[in-house]
């Protein structure tokens, strides 16, 4: 197996398995550049088998709640601070296989232009990137950057809402994963 397919299955598998007993990076309980009152809601680390993979930060208001988080109907960001090489189609994988789980056949196929273009404006990250995935409703909509690089930029509240359900939905990629990204809530 070459090392992009060996990546991408490395980051499709890690989605999909609890995070075991690793620490998640220390993440600063307010949010860089965040919006006044957005804070550090839970934080995990996605691994597999013994490679961890990602490490993964959930903010929100604090006055936040799991259910206005599920219908996005207040500010959040998820960070994804990543330790391994993931290629974009290793990425594409695991998002799908979420999104195949929680979506039948109709909602995909109207959902699917929308995440690609998400996708298609990702990157292969290395040991030490950041992905942020920003969605502030009302404001600046929905944004993807890389190590602080805007990658995209959609007002779409049902993007917003399916790709944060990647995590957080039901079911997610990690039952494990999103319990400690929601950990301040539990």
């Amino acid at each position: 197996m070459n090392a992009g397919r060996l990546h991408g299955a490395l980051l499709a598998a890690a989605l999909l398995v609890p995070a075991g007993g690793a620490l998640a990076a220390n993440f600063d309980p307010a949010l860089e550049g965040g919006a006044p009152g957005i804070e550090l809601v839970g934080s995990g680390t996605a691994s597999y088998m013994f490679w961890e993979v990602y490490d993964a930060a959930l903010y929100a208001p604090a006055s936040a709640t799991e259910p206005t988080i599920r219908r996005g109907e207040i500010p959040m960001t998820l960070i994804l601070e990543y330790h391994r090489d993931v290629g974009v189609d290793g990425i594409r994988k695991a998002a799908w296989k979420a999104l195949d789980e929680q979506h039948d056949q109709t909602a995909r196929e109207t959902l699917r232009p929308k995440v690609e273009a998400l996708h298609d404006a990702m990157r292969d990250v290395g040991d030490g990137d950041r992905y942020r995935l920003d969605w502030r409703p009302g404001e600046s909509g929905l944004t993807l950057a890389l190590n602080g690089e805007m990658l995209f930029k959609s007002d779409d509240a049902e993007l917003a809402r399916t790709y944060f359900g990647i995590w957080l939905g039901e079911p997610p990629l990690s039952d494990a994963l999103r319990e400690k990204l929601l950990a301040r809530l539990n």
